[in-house]
């Protein structure tokens, strides 16, 4: 497994089409033929995670699964979400805030503001010249 993962992913880097790369290293891994379902299906995973998170979660799953699943999508899309988030934990942080707290927050801002008096300089001393 190692040697066919270093392959691909020498290969990935470099492709301009991801998701047959990676539908070819699954066939490999499971021992399938390569088919059109599975490139699909790659695809998919490529245009929504990338094609690094799926790469490493298709190896993920590879390594769990010894034999392919049925229903092999909900899988790896379950994996490769679990992936992304633990690799953007800082940017999806905030989506984990209760939404009420928050609102709160931002009405208490909006009142210190509307609170505060805005102080206008007077337009004494100033002349145009003409």
């Amino acid at each position: 497994m190692e040697n066919t993962s270093e392959f691909y992913y020498e290969k990935l880097k470099s492709s301009d089409n991801p998701g047959a790369i990676l539908a070819a290293m699954y066939s490999v891994l499971y021992d399938i033929p390569v088919s059109k379902k599975e490139t699909i299906m790659c695809n998919k995973m490529v245009k929504v995670f990338g094609r690094y998170i799926t790469f490493f979660s298709i190896l993920d799953m590879a390594g769990s699964y010894h034999i392919q699943p049925e229903t092999p999508l909900p899988l790896l899309y379950t994996i490769c979400k679990r992936r992304f988030e633990s690799t953007h934990i800082d940017s999806s942080v905030q989506s984990r805030q209760s939404l009420v707290s928050y609102v709160a927050d931002m009405r208490k801002e909006i009142e210190m503001v509307n609170k505060q008096k805005a102080k206008i300089p007077s337009s004494e001393g100033l002349e145009k010249d003409v």
